[in-house]
C-alpha cells in the first residue's frame, strides 16, 4: 500500500472515530442558608426557580405581554451564582436639604429599615437612578439582611464594601462600588413602591431571578406557572442540544419537526420504563 494511501485511511479512520464534544451546562444552585429559613411554599418554588432556564421563563412572560422584564444593566458579582428571591423595594433621589430633613425626621435610612424588615428569600433592590456618586448601602446593614434570612441586593447604583460583601452568601448586582457613604448626595425617600432599575418597573413582591447577564422580573402572581412550563420546555431542548452534538442538523431540530418531536416522546417512554 502506498504511504499517501495509507495515510488517508488512517485520516479517515481518525475523523470517524472522533466524539461528540461535550458541553458543560452551568451549575443552578441557592444558598443552603437561605433555603434553610424559607417557608415550604417558597421552598419549593425557589428550588424549581434555580433549575429553570432563565430563558425559558423570559418566553413565557413574554408571552403574556411582559416584553419589559429583563435587566441588562448591571453587574454580577458572582457570575457564576444563581439570584432568586422576592423584591423589597427602595428609592432614592439627589439630596434636597428641607425634603431629607423631613424624611429623615420621620424613620430612619432605608437601607436600615429594609434590614431589619427583610424577611427570609427577600431581594433588597436599590434604585438610585443610576448614580454612582455615593453608595446606598455597605457591610454592616447588609450583615443584619443576611442574618434575617435575605438572599440578594440589586443596585441601580453604587455599593460600598464590595470585597466585604462578596464574602457573603448573597448574590449582588451593581452598577460599580464607591467607598463614599449616601450623604451627601442621595436620600432615601420611598419604601416598598413600585421602582425603575435599567429600563425595568420592579413591583414590591416581584420574584426576581438572575444569572451572569441579567435579571429576570416574574410578577408573583405568575410565578409558578411560568416557571412550570419553562421546565417542561427544558426537557425538549436538552434533548435537541443532544442531537445537535451527535452532528443533527439545526433544520428540523431546532425548532422541532413532527419527527423531533416522536424522536423526544420516544425516548421519554423509555426513561420512564427505566
Amino acid at each position: 500500500m502506498r504511504p499517501r494511501l495509507l495515510l488517508a485511511i488512517v485520516s479517515v479512520s481518525t475523523l470517524t472515530a472522533q466524539s461528540a464534544p461535550e458541553v458543560q451546562p452551568p451549575t443552578r444552585q441557592l444558598s443552603q442558608y437561605v433555603i434553610e429559613r424559607l417557608i415550604p411554599a417558597d421552598r419549593n418554588l425557589f428550588r424549581k426557580l434555580a433549575r429553570a432556564p432563565l430563558e425559558a421563563v423570559w418566553s413565557q412572560l413574554e408571552a403574556k405581554g411582559y416584553e419589559h422584564s429583563f435587566i441588562n444593566e448591571l453587574q454580577a458579582l458572582h457570575p457564576d451564582r444563581r439570584l432568586v428571591g422576592r423584591a423589597r423595594t427602595m428609592r432614592y433621589l439627589p439630596t434636597r436639604p428641607d425634603l431629607r430633613e423631613e424624611i429623615y425626621s420621620q424613620r430612619k435610612q432605608l437601607n436600615y429599615v429594609s434590614a431589619e424588615e427583610a424577611q427570609p428569600g427577600d431581594v433588597l433592590v436599590f434604585d438610585a437612578g443610576g448614580d454612582t456618586r455615593s453608595a446606598v448601602s455597605g457591610e454592616i446593614t447588609t450583615v443584619r439582611f443576611l442574618a434575617r434570612g435575605g438572599t440578594g441586593l440589586v443596585v441601580d447604583g453604587a455599593l460600598r464594601d464590595v470585597p466585604e460583601i462578596a464574602g457573603m452568601p448573597l448574590q449582588v448586582f451593581h452598577r460599580r462600588g464607591q467607598a463614599a457613604a449616601v450623604r451627601p448626595n442621595l436620600m432615601s425617600v420611598d419604601y416598598q413602591v413600585p421602582v425603575r432599575i435599567g429600563s425595568v418597573t420592579v413591583r414590591p413582591g416581584d420574584i426576581l431571578l438572575g444569572e451572569r447577564h441579567g435579571i429576570l422580573v416574574i410578577p408573583a402572581p405568575l410565578a409558578e406557572e411560568v416557571v412550570d412550563a419553562a421546565l417542561a420546555k427544558q426537557g425538549l431542548e436538552s434533548f435537541q442540544r443532544k442531537l445537535l452534538l451527535e452532528g443533527r442538523s439545526i433544520y428540523g431540530v431546532y425548532p422541532p419537526n413532527e419527527e423531533v418531536r416522536r424522536e423526544y416522546e420516544a425516548s421519554r417512554d423509555q426513561e420512564s420504563e427505566e
